[in-house]
């Protein structure tokens, strides 16, 4: 399969440092992944200290974009996305974003679940980071569980992009192009644009599944459309694989490290509230699985 790996960056220089530096400890399981860095532009955007940072890395590189403007990290993302599936024909893409340290089997991991899930067609989105967890041992290594966790990294197939797509063109082109990103309509986005599209009953897909009737997985945002719901395009992407039925699944042992203490969606408190000030340095010894099984 063609794969492309992308960061997206913005502002975080120090962070994006680390986050090379762990993907450069995937060097070999990169060889056949190409990679390309979207680093987003504005005032404040550091983009000469980022773009100094992946010069200076030894980990190669297919493309650099320099976003011309503050595209903000809603269609830094889309777009992306577009140009990787839409444009230059990828079958399947591993997002990184600049606050996630990726550890020594993060790539060799990312790639063995998303083959592993591939026989499902219920799974739409694969990630080997998750939320800390209690007693998570070398034992836990191949089990992962149904997730709506913050998108991060994950990786997704070609196919589930292009059904989930247009739902994140719509919303882009109504809710985020020429306005910031920071200032966008939330009331509207959750009102006009997800409650009508919202369903507390995920939509069964026919085919091979791996979840089981009966398995609890509650929908992304409750049974209801709260006030305090996101309306950012990880929440939109989280509705539109819910809306065609497909479900989140993240290994219980992450392979990552969150340190994105200060950033768009996060404050100190988010961060502490998460449990990330309690996030293992995990380097596990035992080879990276092939097989995985639900939780």
């Amino acid at each position: 399969m063609r794969t492309a790996l992308f960061t997206a960056s913005y502002n975080r220089p120090d962070l994006f440092l680390e986050v090379l530096k762990g993907l450069e400890q995937n060097e070999d399981d990169l060889e056949n992944i190409d990679v390309y860095h979207y680093i987003d532009g504005g005032a404040e955007s550091k983009q000469q200290e980022l773009l100094a940072h992946i010069k200076e890395s030894k980990l190669e590189h297919q493309e650099i974009i320099l976003r011309e403007e503050n595209y903000g990290v809603g269609r830094n993302l889309i777009g992306a996305r577009r140009d990787l599936y839409d444009k230059l024909g990828y079958d399947r893409v591993i997002l990184v974003e600049d606050d996630l340290v990726p550890g020594p089997n993060f790539i060799k991991t990312s790639l063995n679940l998303a083959d592993w899930a591939r026989q499902y067609d219920d799974i739409g989105m694969t990630q080997v980071w998750n939320l800390p967890k209690e007693n998570v041992t070398e034992n836990h290594l191949h089990l992962v569980e149904a997730t709506h966790t913050h998108s991060v990294t994950y990786c997704m197939d070609v196919e589930v992009w292009n059904e989930i797509k247009e739902t994140l063109y719509d919303y882009e082109a109504k809710y985020l192009t020429g306005v910031s990103y920071q200032k966008k309509k939330w009331r509207a986005i959750r009102r006009k644009f997800m409650k009508p599209r919202y369903v507390t009953q995920r939509p069964t897909r026919q085919g091979k599944l791996l979840l089981p009737q009966g398995y609890e997985y509650p929908p992304p945002f409750g049974p209801r459309l709260k006030r305090t719901v996101p309306t950012s395009q990880d929440a939109i992407t989280s509705l539109a694989l819910w809306q065609k039925g497909f479900a989140r699944i993240a290994t219980l042992a992450p392979r990552a490290r969150l340190k994105g203490e200060f950033g768009v969606h996060c404050t100190p408190e988010i961060f502490e509230n998460l449990g990330l000030n309690n996030q293992g340095e995990y380097v596990w010894e035992q080879s990276v699985p092939t097989e995985f099984a639900l939780a």
